[in-house]
C-alpha cells in the first residue's frame, strides 16, 4: 500500500486544523511505567499505560491520524520530506524526530575506533564510497533489511550480521546478499576496517560495516538528512 497522502507531523498542528500524522512502532518507556506520581493533574497517580493511552486518545479527537507503523527510511524531497516505513509511504512538510534515545550500537570491540574509516550509520549517505564492494550490514530487523535494500545495487556483496540474534525475513531481488548468524567479538584493521572477528575464532573479511541494529531512532534520521549533531553532556 503506497500512500501518498502530505501529512504536517507536528502534535500541536492538529489544534491548528493542519493534517498531522504520529507515527511510532515499539512500547516507549512510558507505557512500561507502574504508576506516575509526579504528573499535574493525578492526586492519586496514574499507570503509565493509561497515561500514554489517554494522550493518544486526545490527539485522535481533535483529528491527528495514529498508525503503528515502522519508520525505516527519511528522504528529503521538493518541498519537503518523504517518509517510508514497513509498508507505507508519506509526504510531510516538516517533520519532528521524537522517538528517545535508543542504544543501538553493537558491543562489538573497535567499532567506535572505525567510525568514519569503514564504519557508518547511513547506507544513503556513504553507499556511494562502497561500489562494487564487499561490506557488511549489521542488524536483523525492519531497519537493517531497508538498509541493505538501499545497498544491494551498490556493493557487490552484503553479508547481514545479526550478531547471534534471530536472522529476518528477507527476499532480495538479487543474489548477493547472505545472512551470517555468529556472535562478533571484535573489528579489526589498520587505518580502515579490513575484518571482523567472531566468538568462534573466524574471520571475515570486508570493505565496510553499516550499523542498523535495532530500530531507527532519531539521531539515525537525523544523520540520514544531513542534519548537523553536536554531542553534549549535561552537569546536574
Amino acid at each position: 500500500m503506497q500512500d501518498q497522502q502530505e501529512y504536517q507531523p507536528v502534535y500541536i498542528h492538529g489544534r491548528a486544523n493542519l493534517k498531522t500524522l504520529i507515527l511510532y512502532q515499539e512500547e516507549g518507556a512510558l507505557e512500561k511505567a507502574k504508576k506516575i506520581e509526579n504528573y499535574y493533574g493525578f492526586r492519586n497517580g496514574i499507570g503509565g499505560k493509561e497515561l500514554y493511552e489517554t494522550g493518544i486518545k486526545q490527539a485522535q479527537n481533535i483529528g491527528v491520524e495514529v498508525k503503528k507503523q515502522e519508520v525505516t527510511n527519511i528522504q528529503m524531497i521538493e518541498n519537503g520530506f518523504e517518509v517510508k516505513t514497513e509498508r507505507s509511504t508519506f509526504s510531510a512538510r516538516s517533520i519532528i524526530l521524537a522517538t528517545g534515545n535508543r542504544k543501538n550500537k553493537p558491543n562489538i570491540q573497535g567499532i567506535e575506533d572505525f567510525e568514519g574509516r569503514g564504519v557508518s550509520y547511513c547506507a544513503v549517505c556513504d553507499g556511494f564510497f562502497y561500489r562494487n564492494k564487499n561490506i557488511v550490514v549489521i542488524g536483523n530487523g525492519n531497519y537493517a533489511i531497508s538498509e541493505t535494500n538501499e545497498l544491494i545495487h551498490i556493493a557487490n556483496t552484503i553479508t547481514i550480521l545479526t550478531n547471534g540474534e534471530k536472522p529476518p525475513e528477507f527476499r532480495a531481488d538479487s543474489g548477493n546478499v547472505t545472512i551470517d548468524t555468529k556472535e562478533m567479538e571484535a573489528i579489526k584493521g589498520d587505518k580502515r576496517v579490513e575484518e571482523i572477528q567472531f566468538k568462534d575464532g573466524t574471520t571475515l573479511k570486508t570493505d565496510g560495516i553499516f550499523v542498523a541494529q535495532g530500530v531507527a531512532g532519531s539521531l539515525d534520521f537525523a544523520k540520514k538528512l544531513g542534519i548537523m549533531t553536536r554531542k553534549r553532556s549535561y552537569n546536574r
